[in-house]
Order: C-alpha cells, then structure tokens, then sequence
C-alpha cells in the first residue's frame, strides 16, 4: 500500500488581515492530484484540521469538501484530531463519513467501525459515470476495520495497521483512562502510546499522533505544547506519521518517526519549502513529495516610502512584511504602503535604537529628554507652554510615585 501523510492543515487561519481558505482549497487539489499521481490508497491528515477550536462555517464547508475530494477513486481518509482541534465538533459527521470510508478520528476506541459497512458502500446511482465506478470498486477492495487504539485498513488481503492518537490533553488523557497524577505527563503520554499500538502485529505497524518532539533540553514548549522526549514513542511502530511541527523534520531513526510539516507557510519564521511524505508498505521507503500551492511570506528590510513600495513591487506575489526603519510615514504614505496588494504587516523597528540612546541619556532632565524625543518625531522644537504642560504632569506623577 501507500499512504500519504501530512498534517498541519489549520483551515481557516489568517495571516493577519489576509484570508488563506483559497490558497487550502488550491493546496487540498494539489494533494489529491498528486494522490492520484502516486496511487495513493490512504491519506494521513496528523491532526490541526482546524486553526481554532470553533471553526467559521467557511472553513467548516472547505472541511467536508476536501475530504471528500480527498477520499475519490476509493482512497481513505484519516484525520486526526489536534491540539488546535475539538474533537467532538470536528468528529460530528462521524456517521457520514464512516460510509464513504473517512475516519475522523478523535479518540481513542475506534471499535464501533466495522467492515460490513466500508466493504458494501451504496452503488453510485449510474455506474456509466466510469469515476464513479472505479470509486465503488475500489471502495469494495479497501476495508476498515477498527480497533481499540486505532484501525486496520486491508487492500486485497495486504494489512496495514494505524495507530491513532489524538493531542494527549490532560482532559483527553482523562476521558481516555483514569489517570494517576503521581506520574508525570510525559510518562503518561508514553503509556498511552503504548496502549494505542498494544493491537500491532507482523504487518505494517504506523502510529499517527500530534506531538512536539525534541532531543533538545533547551526547548520547553512550541504553539503551547510541552516539549516531550522522543523516547515516548513506542519501537514496535514501523514509521509515526506526526503533527504540530511545521517543517518537515526526522526526529528518530528507530523507530522512524517524521514531521511532514504544514502543506502552506503559515509564519514569516517557517521555511518555505513544503512537501509531504509517501510511505510506500511494500518497499518499506518514505519519500518526500514537494509542493508548490500557496504563497510565500517574505520579510523586507525599508527604511523611506520609496523602499517600502519598491519591495512591495519586488514581492508583488507574496505575503511581506515591512520591517521599517526609517523616520515616520506620512498618513499618506502610510496609506499607500498598506493599501498595496502584497502589504501583509509592517513593523517599525526605528524605536528599538531610541530605546537604546535612551539609557544613555539617564543622566539628561526630564525636559533635556522631552526637548530631544520631540525634535526627532516633528523636526521642531516644542513651544513653550508644552513644554510647561509637560513639566507640571512630570511632577504630578513624580508626587503620585512617592
């Protein structure tokens, strides 16, 4: 078999001002022409469906249009539940998808499936529409089978077992099992991995969760995730198919466990090169598959209005960001930087240096220091009855103080 494994999808999510739904729905054709390209026979979506717990009905509607897109000629589809993602909102059309071989997975017991109802899916209303039947014949040869921890998917006989975790949260842990709090959460995730993947035999063993993995002991969180050290993951799983980091990153050999990394850039700090993995059970390989669907966020360096537009032109095709040093935009220029069609964000990075000459001006008044902070931001000097104001609420303030 082979399986397509990504994650990170966070439909709905904005960069700043600008909406990215388009671009999904452009990376989401990609993955399935690219699905087809490959015969892939399962997609592995390892969680982040979702940017936010409550999700627009924008984002929702690209949700269920994907997966079904995903899932044609007879694919299935495994999404799983991540940090960013509630479960029970992200798994309520469970019924439905179960029949079209989507399994949307939220917990940990996936024992009400079964493969009566995978196995014999509803005939497509003419079988003259030769996709639609190719969907039904190939739905009739993938069977899903599910398990305590995870399901067993079978093509023709050849079995490959996916062990399915969501996001460990304490309160999922707590659904999940009675906890004791006397071990820590690491410990505790360990365990519960072990459990998931306790169903693992001489097939093709794949354990699929959302995680921050590290080696580091420097790193403590990321995206407010607790670092964990990659010895909880269990050595009886062939490949771990993981989310939540967003660049596609190998963190163990053995057992072999890889980010795919998100299929967009979502931060101006995230590399640009986008891929997902192909994990081919036959051959035992996984290879990376490079993307080209979305745009690129760039960061450019400014310090007057001609070089703001100038970069915006450069970069007309990408999300930038000004990171602008220079001395204070007019209204008007303002305006033009921020109405041009690739301006995403802009941030003023003049005022760091003046908090550094500041520190060497303690030993200036309190007027010496307004005198100076007003002709650097007008190029004037201020008048007198200003500078009067100012001294009376200087000392105002200073009487609160004491």
């Amino acid at each position: 078999m082979k399986i397509l494994h990504t994650a990170d999808l966070h439909l709905g999510k904005r960069l700043n001002k600008a909406a990215r739904l388009e671009e999904q729905c452009d990376v989401i054709k990609e993955l399935t022409e690219i699905a087809d390209a490959e015969d892939i026979d399962v997609v592995l979506i390892a969680g982040d469906i979702f940017d936010t717990s409550v999700p627009t009905s924008e984002a929702e509607r690209v949700f269920y249009r994907s997966i079904l897109t995903l899932s044609g000629r007879g694919r299935a589809v495994i999404c799983l539940a991540g940090n960013h993602d509630d479960e029970r909102r992200m798994c309520a059309a469970k019924p439905l998808a179960d029949l079209q071989g989507i399994v949307l997975a939220g917990e940990l017991d996936y024992t009400a499936l079964n493969d009566e109802t995978l196995s014999d899916p509803t005939p497509p209303p003419s079988l003259y529409g030769l996709f639609d039947a190719a969907d039904y014949i190939q739905k009739q040869r993938i069977k899903i089978v599910g398990r305590y921890g995870g399901v067993t998917v079978d093509k023709d006989g050849e079995k490959v077992n996916i062990a399915l975790v969501p996001y460990p949260a304490e309160a999922r842990l707590s659904r999940w099992a009675k906890q004791d709090y006397n071990i820590d959460y690491a410990e505790r995730v360990k365990m519960t991995l072990s459990s998931a993947c306790e169903f693992f035999d001489d097939n093709y063993n794949i354990l699929c969760t959302h995680l921050f993995l590290t080696k580091s002991d420097a790193a403590d969180s990321l995206g407010g995730l607790l670092a964990l050290p990659v010895s909880v993951l269990p050595e009886n799983a062939d490949y771990v198919a993981l989310g939540h980091v967003h660049k596609h990153l190998k963190v163990s050999k053995k057992p072999h466990a890889e980010y795919s990394g998100s299929p967009l850039q979502y931060a101006y700090d995230e590399g640009r090169t986008k891929s997902v993995n192909i994990i081919d059970t036959a051959k035992r390989t996984v290879e990376q598959k490079l993307l080209t669907s979305g745009k690129n966020l760039t960061e450019a360096d400014a310090d007057n209005f001609d070089e703001c537009m100038s970069k915006l032109d450069f970069y007309s095709g990408d999300y930038v960001r000004i990171k602008y040093s220079g001395e204070p935009l007019s209204r008007d220029e303002a305006a033009a930087v921020r109405s041009h069609p690739a301006f995403n964000d802009l941030v003023v990075t003049a005022g760091l240096r003046d908090e550094q000459k500041v520190e060497k001006r303690a030993h200036l008044s309190d007027d010496e220091i307004f005198d100076l902070y007003y002709k650097h931001r007008y190029n004037a000097e201020p008048s007198a009855e200003l500078k009067a104001i100012f001294t009376e609420l200087m000392g105002e303030l200073k009487n609160e103080t004491h």
